[in-house]
C-alpha cells in the first residue's frame, strides 16, 4: 500500500475510535431480522454500516448498480482462490444464489437479510485481505492486534459504505492488499500453483500469503521476523532488509511456541535461570549422582529466598521430580548456554532468543535442537541495531566469568514476529521451499 492509500486508511480508522462506545452500546440487529446475528461473522460491524445508511439497502437497491456491484463482489471473492483465501469462507452460497436475482416472498431471507449477508460477506473478505485469513489460528499470543482489529475493521466498513460502483469495490480491495515485490511474487507463484493443481505447494503459499499480510499491515518502522520453517531471523527498517542470520529452535518434541510480542530489553552476561522441567528432568538425575557437576557445569543451587547453596552439604539421594525444592541457575559466562547476550520479550512464554554456547549448531541445515528458545548465530550484531549506543565488543569477548548481568533497556520496544511460514522469498528473488518441521500443515 503506497503512503497516500496508507495515510487515508489510517485517518479513517482514527476518525472511527471515536463512535466504538456509541457502537458497543447497541447490541442485534432489527425486528425484520431474527436469528441473523448467528449468521453474520462481523454482526457489529454490519449494524454500523445500515445504521450509518439508515436499514437503506445496498446491494439490492433499485437499478442496475446494484446488479453489477453484487456481481463484482463474487468475482473478488472469486479470485481470492488465488489469493490464499477460501471463498466458501465468505457465505459464497447466498452469493452464489442471489448475485443474479432478488430474494422473493417465497425465499428464505429477505431483501435486507440478504442485503446485509453480501455486506458481511464484503468486510470478512476485506479483513482477510488486509491482515491474513485464519492467522489467529497460527499464533499462539498475538500482543500487537487486540489494540488494532476494532479501528481497522470500522474503516472498512465505513470505506465499504462510501462505495458506489464496481470499480471502487475493485479499489477498496486493491488499496488494501500489500504492495511489495516480495507479496507479489508469492502471489504469482500461488496461482501457477494453483492452475497446476498443486495441493500442498499451494498450502505452502497459502500459508505464508496471510502470513505476509498478516505481519506488513501492522507497518511498524521495524521488527524483528524468526520463521521456524527456515530456521532464520531477519531483521527490518521500514521495507530494508539489515541483518539476517541462521538461529537454532525448538525440537518438534518442544517446539518454539509462535507468537506476537516486542523486544524490550538485552542482557549482557545473563544468569540462565533453568526452566524447572528441565531442571528436574534433565539435571537432577546428573546431580544425584555426581553433586561436583552443579560446579563442574557452572551451575548454582538456590533457595526460595534466591541464596546460593553448597551443593556438595544437599542431601540429593532423598530429592524426586516432585519434591525437589530449588532453583537451578547458570553462573554467567561464555559457557553459559545464553552465552553473553540475552533479548527479553515480553510474550507469555518461558522463551527468549539469546546467544549461545555451542556455535557449531549453526552449521546445520536441521536447526531445532532447543527446548523452544530461540539461538542466534550473530547476537552482537542484532543488539547493535537494537540498541541506540553500541556494545563493546572487547568486553563481551572477554567471556569474564562470574561478571554481574548488565541491563541495557531498549527506548522504544521492538516488534517481533515468530512464525510459520513454509516459503520463503531469497534476496535473488526466488521462492525456498522448507519442511514442515511441526507437521502444522497435515
Amino acid at each position: 500500500m503506497n503512503f497516500v492509500k496508507y495515510s487515508t486508511y489510517i485517518l479513517i480508522t482514527l476518525a472511527c475510535l471515536s463512535d466504538r462506545t456509541i457502537l458497543q452500546g447497541r447490541s442485534g440487529f432489527p425486528k425484520d431480522s431474527p436469528g441473523l446475528d448467528t449468521i453474520l461473522s462481523c454482526p457489529e460491524l454490519v449494524n454500523r454500516f445500515y445504521l450509518d445508511r439508515k436499514e437503506q439497502l445496498f446491494w439490492f437497491s433499485n437499478g442496475r448498480g446494484s446488479a453489477e456491484l453484487r456481481a463484482a463482489l463474487k468475482a473478488c471473492i472469486d479470485s481470492g482462490d488465488y489469493l490464499g483465501l477460501e471463498p466458501a469462507d465468505y457465505h459464497y452460497s447466498t452469493l452464489q444464489l442471489y448475485t443474479n436475482r432478488i430474494p422473493q416472498e417465497e425465499d428464505s431471507l429477505t431483501p435486507l437479510q440478504a442485503d446485509k449477508i453480501f455486506t458481511d460477506a464484503a468486510i470478512m473478505y476485506g479483513r482477510d485481505l488486509f491482515r491474513g485469513q485464519g492467522m489467529a489460528s497460527w499464533v499462539h499470543s498475538d500482543q500487537f492486534s487486540p489494540d488494532r482489529s476494532f479501528p481497522e475493521d470500522t474503516a472498512l466498513a465505513t470505506r465499504l459504505s462510501r462505495t458506489y460502483s464496481t470499480s471502487g469495490l475493485r479499489e477498496l480491495f486493491n488499496d488494501i492488499e500489500p504492495d511489495d515485490s516480495v507479496y507479489r511474487l508469492l502471489r504469482a507463484d500461488l496461482k501457477e500453483w494453483k492452475i497446476r493443481n498443486k495441493v500442498a505447494e499451494s498450502r505452502k503459499l497459502s500459508v505464508t500469503l496471510n502470513h505476509w499480510r498478516w505481519i506488513h499491515h501492522f507497518h511498524f518502522d521495524r521488527f524483528i521476523l524468526v520463521n521456524i520453517p527456515s530456521a532464520t531471523l531477519r531483521y527490518y527498517e521500514g521495507d530494508s532488509l539489515r541483518l539476517q542470520m541462521k538461529v537454532v529452535l525448538g525440537k518438534p518434541s518442544t517446539p518454539t511456541p509462535r507468537f506476537a510480542a516486542y523486544c524490550n530489553e538485552i542482557i549482557l552476561y545473563p544468569y540462565w535461570n533453568v526452566p524447572r522441567k528441565i531442571a528436574v528432568n534433565e539435571f537432577l538425575p546428573v546431580f544425584k549422582k555426581n553433586p561436583n557437576a552443579v560446579n563442574l557445569m557452572n551451575m548454582q543451587v538456590m533457595d526460595s529466598r534466591g541464596k546460593v547453596l553448597d551443593p556438595v552439604r544437599l542431601p540429593w539421594a532423598r530429592f524426586t521430580r516432585e519434591n525437589f525444592p530449588y532453583q537451578l541457575r547458570q553462573s554467567t559466562g561464555c559457557d553459559n548456554a545464553l552465552g553473553v547476550v540475552k533479548f527479553n520479550l515480553t510474550s507469555p512464554f518461558d522463551v527468549y532468543m539469546h546467544d549461545t554456547n555451542f556455535k557449531l549448531a549453526f552449521l546445520s541445515d536441521r536447526r531445532y535442537y532447543s527446548h523452544g528458545c530461540i539461538r542466534l548465530e550473530k547476537p552482537i550484531e542484532l543488539a547493535n541495531l537494537l540498541l541506540k549506543e553500541k556494545l563493546d565488543s572487547s568486553f563481551l569477548v572477554s567471556c569474564l566469568r562470574d561478571q554481574q548481568p548488565v541491563y541495557r533497556h531498549l527506548e522504544k520496544q521492538v516488534p517481533v514476529f515468530v512464525v510459520y511460514m513454509p516459503v520463503q522469498v531469497t534476496d535473488s528473488a526466488h521462492l525456498a521451499w522448507f519442511p514442515d518441521i511441526y507437521r502444522l500443515l497435515q
